[in-house]
């Protein structure tokens, strides 16, 4: 396929680039930066379009269409102005890219949307685990991906098939959750959060890229995945697994007052969590590479 990415300079967006062209598809990159990052500008599979929003015929030609785009949520203070960027970022670019979808000629065969496991909210219960089916949450992030997601819908009443990626914490230690819990355990300091109880929905970065080409090129999919291992664990259980990886301890436990000085209302997405099974990913035939936790972080940081 000829695959337009938009956020496709981020962790997700890079590993997905340098997988997919392996499996030899090509690639037409849109970025609000001015060029390529070093580790894909010698790939020439790659257009690379600087733009901050595609304009109709940039998207012309492409097979597929994946929107990665938004602000980062987690690790930062939710000042209003944050989270009106956290919005804007998700439901209003999604909302523009969409209606330049539409007014193509030759529209693609699948769009692909980032969506969030927070859609369902915030929860330390876990039984049963949330599901595709399950209701979404009525908290902040829960509305964002809910508008997010309504935003894809008049693609679905064109005809194109259209798939939402309810993303859990995505595990590699070149970014993201996993590279920033990493140094204070080799420093001997790591442990639990809050009251540890929270969960965490987890998947290898291997396993997020398998999955959405899998999702991508099968034609039956539509609609809302989970993307996460079939397999959650409290934030208590993940800590005691890091610890053991890393062979350091995990004596300390850093107190919900700490996080929510830090980060205010933005807190809550480390101090609490969600349970969350990827049923329909299961159901779709994908098998995944890492279903345990102990094995994915083993593979991960084999090297540190």
């Amino acid at each position: 396929m000829k695959i337009g990415i938009l956020g496709g300079t981020g962790l997700i967006g890079k590993s997905f680039i340098k997988t997919a062209i392996g499996k030899g598809h090509r690639f037409r990159v849109f970025s609000r930066q001015t060029s390529l990052p070093d580790e894909l500008s010698s790939f020439k599979e790659l257009e690379f379009v600087s733009c901050i929003l595609p304009q109709t015929a940039d998207l012309e030609g492409l097979d597929a269409i994946v929107n990665l785009v938004g602000e980062p949520i987690a690790g930062v203070r939710w000042t209003e102005e944050r989270k009106r960027l956290i919005r804007t970022s998700r439901v209003d670019f999604t909302r523009g890219v969409v209606a330049r979808v539409l007014d193509l000629k030759s529209p693609p065969k699948v769009f692909v949307n980032s969506s969030a496991v927070g859609y369902y909210g915030m929860s330390e219960d876990h039984h049963p685990p949330y599901s595709e089916n399950s209701a979404p949450g009525q908290d902040f992030l829960a509305k964002i991906c809910v508008d997010w997601e309504h935003q894809t819908l008049p693609l679905q009443s064109a005809g194109i098939r259209s798939l939402m990626l309810r993303t859990g914490i995505v595990l590699s230690p070149q970014g993201g959750a996993l590279e920033k819990m990493i140094p204070p355990f080799l420093l001997g300091v790591g442990g639990s959060i809050a009251s540890g109880k929270q969960g965490m929905s987890w998947i290898h970065i291997s396993d997020f890229i398998s999955a959405m080409l899998h999702l991508m090129q099968l034609d039956s999919a539509s609609g809302a995945y989970n993307l996460v291992s079939p397999h959650p664990v409290s934030n208590d259980e993940f800590s005691r697994s890091l610890a053991e990886i890393l062979h350091r301890p995990n004596f300390f436990k850093v107190p919900s007052f700490a996080i929510q000085a830090l980060y205010g209302d933005g807190s809550v997405v480390v101090t609490k969590g969600q349970y969350v099974i990827p049923e329909r990913l299961l159901s779709s035939g994908y098998e995944f590479q890492f279903q345990n936790l102990e094995k994915a972080l083993a593979n991960l940081l084999e090297k540190q």
